[in-house]
């Protein structure tokens, strides 16, 4: 019985409420059940790695529609100067994707079926993986949150970074994409690191050191993660001083971290020697683009109407008073996250393409997500300081507010009424509480200045008045 009691919460009921809004969501919308969803853009060769290697014997991209009629939709590649052609993303998604595609892939050979590796059950296992990184993710984060804020508090921070962020859009839409994986990975992250802290012990290091990996390889600069590891609840310099005697005193768990990170990155270098002739191979630099580090664009990052943060997740307006709150009452917290806050902004906001490709608000913070819920429940807990009725019912209805912003922005999104890459000013007040597209918004559309942004420079968008389509294509 009092087991049962401990699972009502307010925490455990907002978890409920999450996985009830994503899996309605996900089959009223049937995705799965389109060509080429699910499997498409980048995920396509995210995943490529799976199906050339256990289905077609072969990890050359050199493949032609005669040969590979089925790949060649799904794929593309990038040549090198010795001749071949790669894959210019890492391995890491097919490395998560991997347990749910062999749980698809085998049953389906050893049944008669088809192994294509691109059919409906493909897809669905990447819903599955997806959901599954996810849900787990929600739990592990309840368990840090409940550590140091109230349950209340707790079940309006995961109910916000959840429902009112473009991380749901992730979820249901895009399940395929790298976002809501390494917002995942964060949180196991941050669970271990809080894990590791309290008791240094081998598998939490392990754990650690797999996770960097894996995080690592979907997407090298979010390795950023490291810092709350290094940084867990310093708060002052013997804090600090406190933490590099752990680490000195704990040196054959930190090599443990560092060797399972190296050893899941052993597959990469493997491929790149192979078909590269070089253990580490930047297919970016062939393409144009790079980090400009020395010019980074936080206002362009925050409020460009093209993708601006701020603008289209303004959820994340309260880390402001949160940092306060978390300064002034978690303070073992704020240092660690205010720093990783920083330097994760500043790299990705040096990236030359600002508005980070086509997506759905500014796809690159999500995964910072796993970090930022800590000072945004800070900021719920500043509303939630009195134990009025009048203080749960505030926070609620703020929430409400972001949730329902956010949901609606969706469905301007996939209406075509927010525009995947191409929103200016005028565009963005045109569809102001649109659902669907007004007659004139393509008139207002500029398509980014790529050429431009690889020399970092961001000219004023320029609409085409008379729709030409060459700057709106």
């Amino acid at each position: 019985m009092n087991k049962m009691r401990s699972w009502i919460s307010w925490s455990n009921l907002a978890i409920v409420i999450i996985m009830s809004i994503i899996v309605t969501q996900i089959l009223s919308t049937k995705f799965y059940e389109k060509p080429n969803r699910i499997i498409q853009s980048d995920v396509g060769n995210y995943y490529a790695y799976l199906p050339l290697y256990f289905i077609f014997d072969q990890l050359d991209y050199r493949f032609d529609a005669v040969s590979h009629p089925i790949v060649k939709d799904y794929i593309y590649s990038i040549p090198v100067e010795n001749g071949n052609h790669i894959n210019p993303y890492t391995m890491g998604m097919a490395m998560t994707y991997s347990p749910f595609f062999f749980a698809v892939h085998y049953p389906l050979k050893w049944m008669g079926y088809p192994a294509t590796g691109f059919s409906q059950p493909y897809r669905i296992a990447i819903i599955l993986a997806c959901l599954f990184y996810v849900i787990l993710a929600m739990f592990l984060l309840r368990r840090v949150l409940i550590k140091i804020f109230s349950d209340k508090v707790t079940a309006v921070a995961l109910l916000a970074v959840i429902l009112a962020t473009n991380l749901l859009y992730y979820i249901i839409y895009e399940p395929g994409m790298t976002h809501a994986f390494n917002f995942s990975f964060g949180v196991y992250f941050l669970y271990l690191t809080m894990k590791w802290h309290e008791r240094p012990g081998i598998w939490s290091s392990i754990g650690l050191g797999l996770l960097t990996g894996i995080i690592s390889l979907i997407r090298p600069t979010d390795v950023v993660f490291a810092l709350i590891f290094m940084l867990w609840k310093v708060d002052s310099f013997q804090a600090l001083k406190n933490n590099v005697l752990l680490f000195l005193n704990k040196w054959h768990l930190i090599l443990a971290i560092i060797f399972f990170t190296f050893l899941v990155w052993v597959p990469q270098f493997l491929y790149w020697k192979h078909y590269t002739g070089f253990y580490f191979y930047n297919p970016y630099k062939d393409l144009g683009f790079r980090f400009f580090f020395d010019n980074p664009q936080i206002f362009l990052s925050f409020f460009s109407y093209r993708k601006g943060w701020l603008l289209y997740t303004p959820l994340m307006l309260l880390l402001l008073p949160g940092f306060i709150v978390l300064y002034r009452k978690y303070r073992a917290y704020f240092w660690p996250v205010f720093i990783y806050f920083l330097i994760n902004l500043w790299i990705i906001s040096s990236w030359c393409l600002t508005w980070y490709g086509g997506s759905y608000g500014l796809r690159a913070y999500i995964a910072s997500y796993s970090i930022m819920v800590i000072p945004l429940a800070a900021a719920f807990s500043g509303i939630f300081r009195r134990k009025e009725i009048l203080s749960l019912i505030l926070g609620i209805l703020i929430t409400a507010v972001f949730v329902v912003h956010n949901m609606f922005q969706i469905r301007q999104y996939l209406s075509g009424a927010i525009h995947y890459i191409s929103m200016t000013k005028e565009a963005y007040w045109d569809s102001f509480l649109r659902e669907n597209p007004s007659p004139r918004l393509k008139y207002l559309l500029s398509y980014p200045d790529y050429e431009s942004a690889k020399l970092g420079k961001y000219p004023t968008p320029v609409i085409d008045p008379l729709y030409t389509g060459k700057l709106s294509r």
